[in-house]
């Protein structure tokens, strides 16, 4: 949730006259994605900036937590610069899509371990009620990416 109101306040910015007047950013998904693409960097680099955190997040299943937590800061930054572009946009988009439902197991762990050693600074409840909000997400990315073409519009058969 807290993410969400990055991700929202980089495409409210991205809205601003001045910038919404630049080619890349001609159109709301355009917006959208650059917005995604920014979001995912940040999100990717606090992977590196923070890694113990992260490491924390790792269900113990899996064996040396730091290289997943590096992995998946790598893909987050790779699918963030792939966002920016229009002609890497969609195949960024399933990478993207494919890493949020890869994390949903350490997002779960997360929220299971009710402990103090959660990433952000706040009461357990939250880590349960985010783990909804990577639909929003892989939503916002498919839209954004160019893989649904119809966001909150039905498509009407041609009449003739």
């Amino acid at each position: 949730m807290t993410f969400s109101l990055v991700l929202l306040t980089f495409f409210a910015l991205l809205h601003l006259p001045p910038l919404r007047r630049l080619p890349a950013l001609a159109t709301p998904r355009d917006r959208a994605a650059v917005a995604a693409g920014l979001f995912f960097i940040g999100a990717g680099v606090m992977h590196f900036l923070m890694p113990a955190r992260y490491e924390a997040m790792i269900p113990p299943q899996l064996p040396s937590p730091l290289f997943w937590v590096l992995l998946s800061g790598v893909f987050q930054v790779a699918g963030g610069v792939g966002m920016l572009l229009q002609r890497t946009r969609r195949l960024a988009a399933l990478g993207l899509i494919a890493l949020l439902l890869a994390i949903l197991p350490a997002n779960l762990h997360e929220a299971a371990a009710n402990s103090a050693s959660h990433v952000l600074p706040l009461p357990d409840w939250y880590f349960w009620l985010r783990i909804p909000f990577q639909l929003v997400y892989i939503a916002w990315v498919a839209w954004a990416g160019g893989l649904w073409r119809t966001f909150g519009r039905a498509r009407l058969p041609a009449h003739g």
